[in-house]
């Protein structure tokens, strides 16, 4: 199933890295904001506090000291030096009555009756009442020691009006923040990512090429990403020494065992043509038969390795592949005959791809082989060939005997022969070297089958 472009780009982590890093910087941003903004509100209030806290503490010390005429006589005084903004004050009895009341020119439309505080006055009681959309009245209440309730008020700043364009300001300065914090974000993350980045390429050019000499570019940076990239490279150096050392291994086996046997077989068939002795020459003819069986298992064994390992060499040409499997069945034409199966096709041309022909026709002539001979007679055969997308997709079905579930994903194994398959002449290489060859082509092999009801080999193949 195909990933959506969301999730292809959520999955590669410099993208999740980038996401975390805007993330974590416009959260920080946002932070030093509500402090700032909480730090500039607090700072207001307390500023416009202390001033009429001074402001009726003095009234307060003048009226225990000298008495309503004292106070009347210290607010008429610091009236114009309280210019432009006059503080309110009023002194009320515990009955309720105004003893003393100065009421600002500016506060004209306030109605000094709406003051009602309430509460307990033995501490200091704050009123904050919206004048307009610039100020506010700031009223502060104490009761005295004989029970009159002092009163004292300004005109303030309304800290809306201040606040209001902060907020503005931030949202305004917030967005190139946040850009700046995208782009800041992905410049680090690609910077960071780009080791990883440069191992993944690396490892992907050694599947699809198969050229282990391939290695990361190093630099003189000692990051933890940078030595995770050494040491792949470290681990591709051991992974190369091996395969080399698995293919001379493979090359002296074949060169210290091919001789030999060539030679045992050409002795055998030589002693057959000269010996009279029938149970000589039958023995004879075993071993003949015998060494063209391990001479056909070890180059089955080398060409699995080969392309299990990514070593195997293709010469990849644009080739119908139709073709291809119309020249297998010319070669199986007439085992099918002799077994009374019908092989029949079903080609939808055009249908090429980049392929090395030797080798995948021995896949296909692998696959057939294996239809004939699973097949019973009076069976049939179907290969159909076709392209859909980027794929070309290639089915050989057949009428046989089936493969149980069980074993459906055990028969691509090196050596594994069902119980079924024992009584076929064989050696459990066949679908082993199918598998190897079609992922060499960086195609997909896979089979349907349920006992008894035959099986369907389906082969993909890149068609570019």
């Amino acid at each position: 199933m195909f990933s959506t472009l969301p999730e292809r780009l959520w999955r590669s982590f410099a993208v999740r890295l980038s996401v975390w890093y805007t993330a974590s910087f416009t959260l920080s941003a946002g932070v030093l904001f509500a402090l700032l903004y909480l730090l500039l509100a607090a700072a207001l209030e307390r500023q416009d506090r202390e001033v009429i806290q001074t402001r009726l503490k003095a009234c307060a010390a003048v009226y225990e000291e000298g008495g309503l005429v004292a106070l009347q006589d210290f607010v008429q005084r610091t009236r114009d030096a309280d210019k432009p903004r006059p503080f309110f004050v009023r002194i009320t009895s515990l009955s309720g009555t105004v003893l003393l009341m100065d009421v600002p020119e500016d506060w004209v439309q306030f109605d000094p009756g709406a003051l009602r505080p309430g509460g307990d006055l033995s501490h200091l009681i704050w009123l904050r009442i919206p004048q307009d959309a610039e100020r506010e009245l700031t009223v502060a209440s104490l009761r005295l020691p004989d029970n009159s309730v002092l009163e004292v008020g300004r005109s303030t700043n309304n800290r809306e009006a201040v606040l209001q364009p902060f907020r503005r300001n931030f949202l305004a300065v917030m967005t190139p923040v946040l850009l700046l914090g995208v782009l800041g974000g992905a410049l680090f993350s690609h910077r960071a990512t780009q080791p990883v980045r440069e191992v993944v390429a690396t490892a992907r050019a050694i599947l699809d090429t198969g050229d282990f000499s391939a290695r990361v570019a190093g630099t003189a940076e000692r990051t933890d990403l940078e030595q995770l990239a050494q040491q792949f490279n470290r681990v591709l150096d051991k992974n190369q020494s091996l395969i080399q050392g698995m293919r001379q291994a493979l090359d002296n086996v074949a060169h210290d065992l091919r001789t030999p046997l060539t030679r045992l077989r050409g002795t055998a068939e030589l002693a057959v043509q000269a010996t009279s002795d029938p149970v000589a020459s039958e023995a004879l003819a075993d071993c003949v038969e015998e060494s063209d069986q391990v001479l056909t298992m070890l180059t089955a064994l080398m060409d699995i390795t080969e392309a299990e390992s990514g070593v195997m060499q293709l010469q990849r040409t644009l080739t119908p592949i139709d073709g291809l499997l119309a020249s297998v069945i010319d070669l199986y034409q007439l085992v099918a005959e002799e077994k009374r199966i019908s092989i029949g096709t079903d080609f939808v041309t055009p249908c090429e791809a980049p392929v090395d022909a030797v080798r995948i026709r021995q896949v296909f002539a692998n696959l057939l082989d294996n239809a004939l001979k699973y097949t019973p007679e009076g069976g049939s055969v179907r290969l159909s060939c076709g392209t859909a997308g980027t794929r070309v997709t290639v089915q050989v079905a057949d009428t046989g005997i089936g493969i149980s579930a069980a074993e459906q994903t055990l028969i691509w194994g090196r050596m594994y022969r069902g119980d079924r398959s024992r009584s076929q002449r064989g050696l459990g290489l066949g679908l082993s070297l199918v598998k190897a060859i079609v992922e060499a082509h960086h195609g997909e092999v896979s089979v349907e089958s349920e006992p008894g009801r035959g099986a369907v080999f389906r082969v993909m193949l890149p068609s570019a």
